[in-house]
C-alpha cells in the first residue's frame, strides 16, 4: 500500500470567518478593560459634553434670542468634537497603554501569532479596542447630538445647506479616533510596561502642546502648530465645520499632511514590533 508523503499545512479558519480573524483580540480586550468600574466611570464622564450641548440646544429653542450667545449650527458639532479630543487620550491612556507592551512583557505575542493570525490581524484586534472606546465617545454622541438637533430644533437643522453636518461630523469622529489611537498603540509598541507606555503617552501629547506654546509665544513660530497633534486634530476640525472665528495660523494643508506623515509612522512602528520570532541582542 503506498504512503504518500503530507507536507505541512498551515491551519486555515473556516471561511466565514477568515475576515474577522481579528475580532475575538478586540472581544476579549473590551470585555476586561470594560469591568473595570473606574473606566466606566470616565466613558460616563465623557459623555457630559453631550448633556451641556443637549441643553444649550434646548435653550436655544425656548429663547431664539440666546442663538446670538450659543450658535447652534455646524460649529456646536466642531467645537464639540474638539472638547472630546482630551477624552479620547484619556480613554487611549488607560484602555491602550498595556495592548501591546503587556504581550510582549509575558510574551503573549508569540503565543497570539503563532495561531492562524496574521500580524495584521492581531493589529487590527488591538487597533479596534482603542477605535470602539473613542468611537464611543465621539461618534455615537455627535451623531446622537445631531438627531436630537433635528428633533428639538427643526427649523435650524433641516435646511438643505446643513445636510453635510451628518457626515462631517463621522469623518472628524473617525479622523479622531484613528490617530489617537494609531499613535496609542505605536507607543505601546515600544515598551514592555503599560505604566511607561501610558506616561510616554501622556508626555508626547503635553509635551507637544507645550513645546508648540512656547514657540508660538516666545520664538514667534506659528508654523509650530503644526507640532501639536491636538492642535491639527482642531484644525482640521474647524476647517471641516466652519470655525472661522478661530482663524489657522498655518496653511490649511500643513495639519493634514502631518497627520498622514504621523499615522504612518505609527503604521511602521507595528510593524518593525509586532513579529511572530524574538529578536534578543
Amino acid at each position: 500500500m503506498p504512503i504518500y508523503e503530507q507536507a505541512y499545512r498551515r491551519y486555515e479558519a473556516r471561511a466565514p470567518l477568515r475576515p474577522l480573524r481579528f475580532w475575538p483580540i478586540t472581544r476579549e480586550a473590551l470585555r476586561l478593560i470594560l469591568a473595570k468600574r473606574v473606566f466606566i466611570f470616565l466613558l460616563l464622564g465623557a459623555w457630559i459634553p453631550f448633556v451641556v450641548r443637549v441643553v444649550q440646544i434646548y435653550v436655544v429653542t425656548r429663547f431664539p434670542e440666546a442663538n446670538r450667545v450659543l450658535p447652534v449650527d455646524g460649529r456646536l458639532f466642531g467645537e464639540f468634537l474638539n472638547q472630546q479630543i482630551v477624552f479620547t487620550v484619556f480613554l487611549s491612556i488607560f484602555g491602550g497603554a498595556g495592548l501591546i507592551a503587556n504581550d510582549l512583557r509575558t510574551g503573549a505575542i508569540l503565543a497570539y501569532l503563532s495561531r492562524p493570525l496574521t500580524r495584521r490581524d492581531y493589529v487590527l484586534g488591538k487597533l479596534g479596542v482603542l477605535m470602539g472606546l473613542n468611537l464611543a465617545v465621539t461618534l455615537v454622541p455627535g451623531l446622537l447630538l445631531y438627531l436630537i438637533g433635528l428633533a428639538l430644533a427643526p427649523e435650524l437643522f433641516v435646511k438643505w445647506e446643513l445636510v453635510w453636518i451628518g457626515p462631517a461630523v463621522g469623518f472628524q469622529s473617525f479622523l479622531i479616533a484613528l490617530s489617537v489611537s494609531l499613535l496609542a498603540l505605536a507607543v505601546s509598541a515600544l515598551s514592555r510596561s503599560a505604566r511607561v507606555a501610558g506616561l510616554a503617552f501622556v508626555g508626547l501629547f503635553i509635551g507637544l502642546e507645550i513645546v508648540r506654546g512656547v514657540l508660538v509665544t516666545i520664538g514667534d513660530r506659528p508654523e509650530a502648530h503644526v507640532l501639536s497633534l491636538q492642535n491639527d486634530l482642531r484644525v482640521v476640525g474647524n476647517l471641516i465645520f466652519g470655525i472661522t472665528e478661530r482663524g489657522v495660523p498655518v496653511p490649511a494643508v500643513y495639519p493634514p499632511v502631518v497627520l498622514v506623515l504621523v499615522a504612518l509612522g505609527c503604521l511602521a512602528v507595528l510593524r518593525a514590533r509586532v513579529r511572530a520570532v524574538e529578536i534578543v541582542r
